[in-house]
């Protein structure tokens, strides 16, 4: 988070261990505290000890004054003068404290290399819960480097040996750290596991203190999980512990966590209220750093609340701290914020000149999240004014980005939150860029992208998409790159004359001046060159080595055109991409001005008519002012006669749409092609169909007809089961051979043991998917127990075989309100990652009985062995639309609709007009459309 909400994590130091947020009091361990004057030392040995204690206290005073380089330069002497006495107790306890203060200074590495050589120590000495107690700090420090898994293998190793020594006390510490670790990498019920273990020891104990610390981490899974309330919960919690015990900085850590709770609502004046509070603590406990912090904080909610001059005073007040006492990473965050101020009030060169600063401090110590940042944020500076520098900048902090996922490091708590909030909106940027230069096979490989980052932030795991390189710059940009770096690096060392008032100072800032002109004058040149390469030919700017994923999509079926929306704030950019020979792609970009906010207006007016059967005149008005806004513009494309299949990369709002339902006026567009969507081009795998012959596509069918508490029975699953899959021996009834399981014969268990050899799975049961929150998204067993998300990953082993997954239950693609709709693909995503190639789910709640129908359809198409997934489909639901004769049943939907006891459970058969698509567009196919 950014720094005004806190984590706690255990840091041991000398003969215990104290926490990050705390004050440490060296010169009270038993080490310390008593120095040595016998007798029976020599003179010489005498002096030497005592000044190797008057600098360990001086060294005590200046860490806890916030000078951390400072008191890193006193214990370095310290150690000096205790290798004269071969004091090697004395050496590993200096190099604990000294690693503590690396660690404070943001210089992560050299702390792990003193907490080993202090490991080394208490090993040797035999001193098993100091070496432990490193250990902890170890674990801490590769925390901070976003190598997590080292983290968590040297908690592993101090909470074995606290246990062979049984000390609940560390024990607790230890839990809490790992908790810390498991919350960096997202795995949140992980670190609720190991808080509640933690909390338990704590409270066992009676240890007010350590009850606190572990409430307040509660708390921060909580803000992660967006659910408010229950985070302040614990955190009131948190605060009647330590108030107990009167511990007023950790109180701080706190209410600056209430107050950022407040903040990620808007609330910005009740998050100043708790800031202040917070504040006010800090400075009476004399904690420089988390004033700071907090001060950041302030600065940036009384931006949003337009009262500049207080924002302007908190944010150099903020940088002023991370000056003084050297932390560098946090005078990055600072610089940052600082920018975005003065970009605001329209003060291009400040705001250039502070984002400078950041990038050169980000580079200057490996914050990788930071300079990708920095990088976003100048891009966004540069947009309007010069959009071909804009690029190389946006395209940079896209390629910092790939590095970062690549190594698998996932964020610190710093950057986290204005890392998520800005990292799609880079790629968006970029590719808006992009198109509106013509540039759109670089576009192309950025929306790809695009969809790649946004699953991984939805799913939290680093590990989508798999490999990625980035995107290519031309060789003019590279060099344009490289003089900005030189910039930099000169501005760093500008900035490191100024701090340390060098006689060079003026000398230095001319040589800056003239570097600063003659970039200047490089970038208006490049400029010049880039519009008159993009005006003679675009291709040239394009890297040889660029291929394009949509070549897979649009080749590998005569007929099929590729589709990006990109929705932005007073547009709509579109992107077609279709088949150009035998290998080749032509694209073509559109254009379409509306506002984001007037598109989510019209989506969501378009989804609360389809949620009944309710007016066609109202629903096909609605669907034909979307179809104006998507696919109008794109007419003269499609009108070729070779086009059949449309093929939808959705972006933002537009995912909430079920394309087959927009109306032009005449026919509904699926009355006209197939449809499909992917959730990105480069991840969809067309390598494959269904086999021709029906006997060779298995069916694993399971469903759920009965009801349970807050579940009403589906009672045309049965009858649903029975036609998609062969009775045994008679072929005659039935479409596809396969198993059918129902009601209690359908478990997670029967799942994983029958997958494998069956090519299509269908599951006909109640669903759901929470938006954002993918553990708390299920399908419902027959037995009444949730299919989980985590449960769906373990099947990765057994569906070798599956090619295709039908939910044929309402909710599995369809979550909350939200702005960006990625939750669409719901559970629908998880089963494509584990080898599906294809899933086919529902947008809302649909009807059992008009499902029932479709999907046997659906089914009897396929089995013909002439049509396509996306054909079959279709026809299906064409045969709804045109068909008179076919009726539903009102009562059942699958859904968690609340089953209220004493209702009528036998719904009645009402004839409908299932043309209406309430009844037939709920259903999308996501992936392989073969």
């Amino acid at each position: 988070m950014r720094g005004y909400c806190q984590h706690y994590q255990s840091y041991c130091i000398s003969l215990g261990c104290v926490l990050i947020i705390g004050l440490i009091f060296i010169r009270n361990t038993p080490a310390y505290s008593q120095p040595a004057f016998q007798t029976n030392h020599s003179s010489a040995e005498l002096i030497v000890k005592i000044k190797a204690h008057q600098l360990l206290n001086h060294g005590v005073q200046q860490y806890t004054e916030g000078k951390y380089n400072a008191a890193i330069n006193s214990y370095k002497q310290v150690l000096l003068l205790q290798d004269q006495l071969n004091d090697r107790q004395g050496i590993g306890r200096t190099y604990s404290v000294l690693g503590r203060a690396y660690y404070k200074a943001g210089k992560y590495k050299d702390a792990i290399i003193a907490h080993q050589e202090a490991i080394k120590i208490f090993t040797e000495l035999g001193e098993k819960a100091l070496a432990a107690n490193q250990l902890n700090n170890l674990g801490i420090a590769y925390d901070s480097l976003g190598k997590y898994s080292t983290a968590l293998s040297y908690y592993q190793k101090a909470l074995s040996i606290f246990q062979q020594l049984n000390d609940p006390v560390e024990l607790g510490r230890t839990l809490d750290n790992m908790s810390f670790t498991y919350y960096n990498l997202g795995k949140y019920a992980d670190a609720l596991n190991q808080y509640q273990t933690a909390l338990q020891i704590r409270r066992t104990l009676n240890d007010k203190r350590g009850e606190g610390i572990t409430l307040q981490g509660i708390g921060n899974i909580y803000i992660e999980l967006g659910q408010y309330s229950k985070s302040l919960e614990y955190y009131q919690q948190a605060l009647v512990a330590l108030k107990s015990i009167d511990e007023a900085k950790l109180q701080g850590f706190v209410i600056s966590g209430i107050g950022y709770v407040y903040a990620q609502q808007h609330l910005y004046a009740k998050a100043l209220e708790y800031y202040q509070s917070a504040l006010t603590l800090y400075r009476q406990a004399g904690s420089r750093r988390e004033e700071g912090h907090t001060l950041n904080g302030m600065g940036d909610a009384y931006l949003y609340l337009k009262k500049y001059d207080k924002s302007l005073k908190s944010l150099n007040h903020s940088l002023e701290i991370s000056r003084a006492i050297g932390d560098r990473q946090y005078e990055g965050i600072n610089l940052n914020s600082l920018g975005k101020f003065y970009k605001l009030k329209n003060n291009f060169s400040k705001s250039l000149e502070l984002y400078q600063q950041a990038l050169a401090i980000s580079k200057e110590i490996g914050d990788r999240p930071g300079e990708r940042i920095t990088l976003s944020a100048i891009g966004d500076l540069l947009a309007q004014r010069k959009p071909e520098l804009a690029i190389i900048f946006y395209k940079q902090a896209v390629n910092v980005t790939e590095n970062i996922r690549r190594d698998l490091r996932v964020l610190s708590r710093e950057h986290q939150k204005s890392y998520t909030q800005t990292v799609a909106n880079t790629y968006r940027s970029l590719a808006n860029l992009l198109l509106s230069q013509g540039r759109v096979l670089e576009a192309q490989q950025v929306l790809e992208l695009l969809k790649i980052q946004e699953l991984r932030d939805f799913t939290r795991n680093t590990r989508v998409g798999g490999e990625a390189t980035g995107i290519a710059l031309a060789r003019i940009e590279e060099d344009i790159l490289n003089k900005f770096g030189t910039l930099i690096a000169f501005g760093a060392k500008v900035y490191e004359c100024e701090q340390q008032k060098c006689s060079k100072l003026s000398q230095l800032r001319d040589q800056l001046d003239a570097l600063t002109t003659k970039f200047n004058q490089d970038s208006n040149a490049f400029r010049k060159t880039l519009q008159d390469r993009l005006a003679s030919d675009p291709a040239l700017l394009e890297p040889a080595q660029m291929s394009s994923t949509a070549a897979k999509i649009v080749t590998v079926e005569p007929g099929t055109v590729l589709i990006y929306p990109l929705v932005l704030k007073d547009k709509i950019r579109i992107l077609l991409a279709a088949r150009a020979g035998e290998e080749g792609v032509v694209f073509r970009s559109f254009e379409t001005p509306v506002s984001q906010e007037q598109l989510w207006k019209t989506v969501a007016q378009f989804r609360t008519q389809l949620s009944s059967s309710g007016d066609m005149v109202a629903v096909k008005a609605t669907s034909q002012q979307l179809y104006d806004l998507l696919i109008k513009p794109l007419e003269n494309e499609l009108k070729d006669k070779t086009v059949q299949h449309l093929v939808f990369a959705l972006d933002r709002s537009t995912r909430y749409i079920p394309m087959a339902a927009l109306f032009d006026g005449q026919q509904y567009l699926i009355q006209r092609y197939r449809i499909s969507t992917v959730l990105n081009a480069g991840l969809t795998n067309v390598s494959d169909r269904l086999p021709p012959n029906k006997q060779d596509n298995n069916v694993l069918a399971m469903g759920v007809s009965k009801g349970f508490s807050g579940f009403n029975p589906l009672s045309n699953v049965p009858q649903e089961l029975d036609a998609i899959v062969q009775q045994s021996g008679n072929e005659q009834v039935g479409i596809f051979p396969g198993l059918k399981l129902l009601n209690e014969a359908f478990n997670f268990r029967a799942l994983r043991d029958n997958l494998t050899g069956n090519k299509i799975l269908h599951i006909a049961t109640h669903g759901k998917f929470e938006a954002g929150r993918p553990e708390n998204s299920f399908l419902l067993s027959g037995t009444g127990d949730k299919l989980t998300v985590e449960q769906i990953q373990n099947l990765q082993n057994y569906m070798k075989d599956t090619h295709l997954v039908v939910l044929s239950a309402c909710e599995t693609a369809l979550g909350g309100v939200d702005a960006d709709g990625i939750e669409m693909s719901g559970i629908s995503f998880y089963f494509l990652t584990n080898g599906a190639k294809a899933v086919i789910a529902s947008l809302w709640l649909v009807n059992d009985a008009s499902t029932s129908q479709l999907m046997q359809q659906f089914y009897q198409n396929l089995s013909t062995g002439k049509m396509t997934k996306a054909e079959a489909l279709r026809q299906a639901q064409i045969t709804m639309i045109t068909g008179k004769n076919l009726s539903s049943d009102t009562q059942g939907q699958r859904s968690s609709v609340k089953f209220t006891p004493g209702t009528s459970e036998q719904s009645t058969l009402i004839s409908r007009n299932l043309s209406h698509p309430y009844y037939w567009a709920p259903f999308i196919l996501i992936g392989n459309g073969l």
